[in-house]
């Protein structure tokens, strides 16, 4: 888990206590090609995707430049999949990610497979054994800038045939060739910057689906994707934008602003 100062446990063994909470919370971990898509966590993508949100099965590349908010909306993905009931794991063969940042956008760490391969080649072969197992709904790849590694159509293949779902994150190097493979590509480009005050708190990213393998392309949402702090930094700005001089009584928390990117 993402927890460092507990024991090290061997991976089978942190799938069956996953497996275990899943059954708990009534999530039955055999086939899933035929159930019911996963929410990506913003109704309108779910609407602009017209299956519903990420169908079972599906590699989605989140094609975005750096900063554009793939890492945004897969944590959101993941949380919502979680709230859901599912069962979610982020393979993370560069050190990027952030559990922090992660909590703060409401994903539950204890239920957190976080995999640390040596490369993405690992990566890709690990992805592949959590795919067969199938006891993850939903997980993250991300390979940062480094170019697609072979093995990734296998994935793809093992994905669809056990019904568990990945978002592919991949930069500038093998973009093209991740989506080439990806059977969903969502394509994010930033429309305008949300601020509180003086603080820009996220991003407002428009959404394009310009590729879907079970369901017509082209739907379009506009999402708003928080910062680390996300929703939850409201209760700080209130104190923190208010001078101290002003009476609670009447004080007035700082409106949400839209400034164009």
């Amino acid at each position: 888990m993402t927890d460092v100062a507990r024991p090290i446990r061997p991976l089978p063994e942190l799938l069956e206590a996953l497996r275990a909470h899943g059954l708990r919370q009534g999530t039955d971990p055999g086939p899933m090609v035929a159930a019911d898509p996963l929410p990506t966590g913003w109704p309108s993508l779910d609407a602009a995707l017209r299956s519903g949100g990420w169908p079972r099965g599906a590699l989605a590349l989140l094609d975005a430049p750096t900063g554009g908010g793939a890492t945004s909306l897969a944590l959101g993905s993941l949380a919502a999949c979680q709230a859901d009931g599912g069962l979610v794991a982020w393979l993370d063969p560069f050190g990027r990610f952030d559990p922090a940042t992660a909590a703060r956008l409401g994903v539950e760490l204890e239920w957190l497979l976080v995999v640390r391969p040596a490369d993405p080649a690992e990566a890709v072969e690990l992805a592949g054994w959590l795919a067969r197992s199938r006891l993850i709904d939903l997980l993250v790849l991300d390979l940062a800038d480094a170019p697609p590694p072979r093995g990734l159509n296998r994935l793809a293949d093992l994905l669809l045939r056990a019904g568990g779902t990945g978002l592919l994150l991949a930069g500038s190097a093998g973009r093209e060739a991740a989506g080439r493979v990806a059977g969903i590509r969502v394509a994010l480009a930033r429309s305008a910057w949300l601020a509180v005050g003086e603080d820009l708190v996220g991003q407002r990213v428009s959404a394009t689906v310009t590729r879907h393998r079970w369901a017509l392309a082209g739907g379009q949402a506009e999402l708003d994707l928080w910062f680390g702090e996300g929703r939850r930094i409201d209760p700080l700005l209130r104190t923190a934008a208010v001078p101290r001089e002003i009476q609670p009584a009447v004080a007035q928390q700082p409106a949400l602003r839209v400034i164009s990117a």
